[in-house]
């Protein structure tokens, strides 16, 4: 992780170790009130619905001619994913049309995760400090805090993307653990009116912390994940945002929180007494 502490150095950020929160992401200067704090391309993402994979575009479409899964708006969006796609492609061919019809965004987030993998460690595509697997191991799973019918569900998705891919050496355990990681830490990809677009794995993005009263916001343009600050940020202060929909009662909020992301806060908004 020494790289991407040098990385988020010069982005006048580092990462710190929070009790009871883990690691959180804290500023290395004063952030004023609409500065970009950081920005992050997602590891990982997929479109939701019947939208480009490339930009999420819903205009000009056509299916991929031979996995009949996968939209594209033009050939540049189609050239731009194809390193990623020809392998998916491959898998996804060699489905009958009942089990294609069972690739959810879930699935395919994850087909997509083991392809970009195996082509950056083939050197196919660059690895960068803020761009690689490793950021991925990094991310928390919380499997001891999910229940067992949770537990059977990955354990039957693992086994599609093992079926889907067909890599003898393929682990089902670190799969489903991995499926937990999404459910924790990817985020929705939304417009500016916060329309679902689609879900993107962003690492580094993940190390921020939630309250309820945040101090930052994450917004998308494109598929690209943009944290800004609301409001003065002193150096020194851990950057927080909120996973959830804050207008709700602390009773909403802390159930929403616990059955989503596994914990409990205890930000000033949820500990304040009345």
């Amino acid at each position: 992780m020494e790289e991407l502490h040098k990385a988020l150095k010069d982005r006048d950020l580092t990462v710190s170790t929070v009790h009871g929160k883990g690691r959180s992401l804290v500023t290395a200067r004063d952030f004023y009130p609409g500065d970009v704090i950081i920005n992050q391309e997602p590891y990982v993402c997929v479109s939701t619905h019947k939208r480009c994979d490339g930009c999420f575009r819903t205009t000009n479409l056509s299916k991929c001619s031979r996995c009949h899964v996968v939209w594209y708006c033009g050939t540049s969006c189609q050239k731009s994913e194809w390193r990623l796609h020809r392998l998916e492609c491959e898998a996804l061919s060699r489905l009958d049309d009942r089990k294609r019809k069972s690739v959810t965004p879930s699935i395919r987030l994850m087909l997509k995760l083991y392809l970009r993998r195996k082509l950056q460690d083939e050197k196919i595509i660059p690895s960068t400090a803020m761009d690689n697997y490793k950021l991925v191991e990094a991310l928390v799973a919380h499997m001891s805090d999910i229940t067992e019918e949770q537990l059977v569900l990955y354990a039957q998705m693992a086994n599609l993307v093992h079926l889907i891919l067909q890599w003898p050496e393929i682990n089902i355990k670190e799969i489903a653990e991995i499926f937990s990681k999404f459910a924790c830490n990817a985020h929705t990809i939304c417009d500016s009116e916060l329309r679902p677009l689609g879900t993107g794995l962003y690492p580094v993005v993940s190390i921020i912390n939630h309250s309820c009263l945040p101090n930052s916001v994450l917004v998308f343009e494109g598929r690209i994940a943009s944290v800004r600050a609301l409001q003065q940020l002193p150096k020194g202060t851990e950057v927080l945002i909120s996973y959830i929909e804050t207008a709700g009662s602390t009773v909403t909020r802390q159930k929403a929180l616990k059955e989503q992301y596994l914990f409990t806060c205890v930000c000033p908004l949820c500990s304040k007494v009345f």
